[in-house]
């Protein structure tokens, strides 16, 4: 069952003891909207456990996040094992698979909030359970969303779907840790947003004098003069600035995006572009991307195409262009720089270089070859 916010904030209101739940899936990240509601509910006085499991004891509500639909497993096994002491305990999941898919939620007692509470957005997150990422480096960053939504309804896309509407937190500012050395930003889209939101958030991020790492990409078809010179101010981190090269009819804009971007001297060690393949592309319209960005001398980074409802991880997708085998030495010669810098794909596929060779068959080199065209 669905619910509303409204419905969200009820049971949250009447709960006076509640258990958070990350499930034990493979995450680098901390639980944003978890911490977020800890927050809330510390400051009305609950008692709030936090776990990647339901533990032995009884509570009035479990609250569990979710990331990927292919760690759906670890899910599911998480609202199962309610034990005991919870058999009717209601729970609330939130997150990425929920918001994708609420219909598979079925389990009696489980309700399915979608997309993200802009009240909860305004919650300083709780420092407890951010910082307990899985290592030092994500733990040094206060991360933050100053915008949610889109404009793009890419058909490759989670966002639009689950985001459809913009909106831009007016306290994203009071929301950042800033104690942390580096600052993620994590918003969908930001360049497509108003001049004024982009310059306040861009001016603050300069002036922070922090490390800056923005965790999606910006739209190359928004990127002016004005923009790169802004963008120019700030500090990032390598990888840091993020631009994509999904699709040929970027063709050209792109190219005039990542020029102005150089053109203000943002280190290319710290310009990282996302590079889609095995959607609806042919192998050598991927190759031509990637290509096209390692002849700028910046980093593509080969971005595998999952179907957005996948919910096994070992199920895995191959476009209709493309061969299981040939995906994985496409995606392996872009990761190595030192092969991409010495050698094209198509010599690579027919030589005996690297770990790829030994599984790449006839089959696969003729499917390239012919540009993604099967033959029979």
């Amino acid at each position: 069952m669905i619910i509303t916010e409204k419905i969200l904030f009820k049971k949250l209101n009447n709960a006076k003891k509640v258990l958070l739940v990350e499930p034990p899936y493979i995450k680098k990240y901390p639980p944003l909207g978890l911490a977020k509601i800890k927050s809330y509910l510390v400051q009305r006085g609950v008692e709030v456990h936090f776990s990647d499991h339901i533990l032995p004891e009884k509570y009035d509500l479990i609250c569990i996040t979710t990331l990927f639909t292919y760690y759906s497993r670890q899910v599911f096994d998480v609202i199962r094992n309610r034990g005991f002491f919870n058999p009717t305990t209601p729970i609330i999941v939130g997150g990425i698979f929920a918001s994708i898919m609420p219909e598979v939620f079925k389990q009696k007692h489980t309700f399915v909030f979608v997309g993200y509470s802009k009240k909860l957005e305004l919650m300083m997150p709780d420092k407890s359970i951010m910082n307990g990422a899985l290592d030092d480096f994500w733990n040094s960053f206060s991360y933050i969303f100053t915008s949610r939504g889109c404009p793009n309804k890419c058909p490759y896309c989670v966002v639009w779907r689950i985001e459809p509407n913009a909106w831009i937190n007016k306290k994203w500012k009071t929301l950042l840790d800033l104690e942390k050395p580096n600052i993620m930003v994590s918003d969908n889209n930001l360049s497509s947003f108003n001049i004024e939101h982009f310059n306040d958030v861009t001016n603050f991020l300069a002036k922070s004098k922090k490390k800056v790492l923005f965790n999606n990409g910006f739209d190359c078809k928004h990127i002016t003069e004005d923009i790169a010179k802004k963008l120019s101010k700030i500090k990032f981190m390598p990888g840091g600035m993020r631009l994509a090269f999904d699709r040929l009819k970027e063709d050209g804009k792109f190219q005039k995006a990542l020029e102005l971007i150089l053109k203000y001297k943002i280190p290319k060690h710290n310009i990282l572009i996302f590079v889609l393949f095995n959607f609806n592309d042919r192998p050598q319209d991927a190759y031509y991307r990637a290509r096209v960005c390692a002849d700028y001398n910046v980093r593509p980074y080969p971005q595998y195409y999952r179907p957005l409802k996948t919910l096994n991880k070992k199920e895995i997708f191959v476009g209709k262009h493309w061969t299981l085998n040939l995906g994985r030495a496409f995606r392996y010669y872009w990761l190595m720089r030192g092969i991409y810098a010495k050698m094209t794909f198509q010599e690579y596929i027919e030589s005996d270089v690297g770990i790829e060779r030994h599984y790449l068959i006839e089959t696969d080199i003729k499917m390239y070859n012919n540009n993604g065209r099967k033959t029979k």
